[in-house]
């Protein structure tokens, strides 16, 4: 059974019905799946989000996957990188060994193949950092476990400062309206202002740092890191 419902992956594919019905699938194993439709697309998006894990077809226009790849491996050793590719393709994926792939899927993609993939990057994740996100240099957070870690203590989040913790951490360095904040709170509960004001307040206690939070007036908020 694999366990990535907390982390997210960005697929990289041209054709529009593989991502659509990838895009199904994946929604249903990730908190969010991000899709590119090139290598070019794919590293804006990755250089915007919070991404975990890649699967890149390797015959793409504009930036192939290997190139993608490539790009990705000068600054982020560690994410796991999955290249989709045709039976026949193999002296494309000798090309790729250098890249330290994590591994690649034959295309047409079967739903099993897909799986024992994914449990491969979990096991990988889990043996990495990649799970934990440097937020400035006293603080870190652990997105498996949902801890803050700072100055080697562990401060648990509630299920609802993790819900606009991360919606923040999404949109780092961006001003986040009361209304978006209040929207994603919203799908099980209501909330309104003064809930919002209340789960800020808490969360911000929890930081060392009082300054990562920023309170945009009668606006939204922004989580500030440099």
């Amino acid at each position: 059974m694999i366990e990535l419902k907390n982390f997210n992956i960005l697929f990289v594919e041209d054709d529009l019905e593989i991502q659509t019905n990838m895009n199904r699938i994946l929604n249903i194993i990730f908190n969010k799946v991000f899709i590119a439709n090139n290598g070019i697309e794919a590293l804006e998006v990755f250089g915007e989000n919070i991404v975990h894990l890649i699967i890149t077809d390797y015959e793409m226009p504009n930036m192939d996957g290997y190139e993608f790849s490539k790009n990705i491996r000068e600054f982020n050793k560690s994410i796991p990188i999955v290249i989709l590719s045709n039976y026949t393709d193999k002296d494309k994926l000798l090309k790729c060994i250098p890249l330290n792939l994590t591994s690649y899927l034959e295309k047409p993609i079967i739903y099993e193949n897909l799986i024992k993939v994914l449990m491969i990057c979990e096991k990988q994740i889990n043996e990495s950092s990649i799970f934990v996100y440097q937020l400035d240099n006293q603080t870190i957070y652990n997105f498996r476990t949902k801890e803050l870690i700072q100055n080697k203590t562990s401060t648990k989040l509630t299920s609802l400062e993790i819900i606009v913790f991360e919606y923040l951490l999404d949109k780092k360095n961006q001003i986040v309206s009361k209304e978006e904040l209040l929207h994603i709170l919203n799908k099980d509960n209501y909330y309104d202002d003064i809930s919002l004001k209340n789960i800020i307040y808490r969360l911000k206690k929890k930081f060392k740092n009082n300054s990562l939070i920023l309170n945009q007036k009668n606006f939204g908020y922004m989580l500030k890191i440099q």
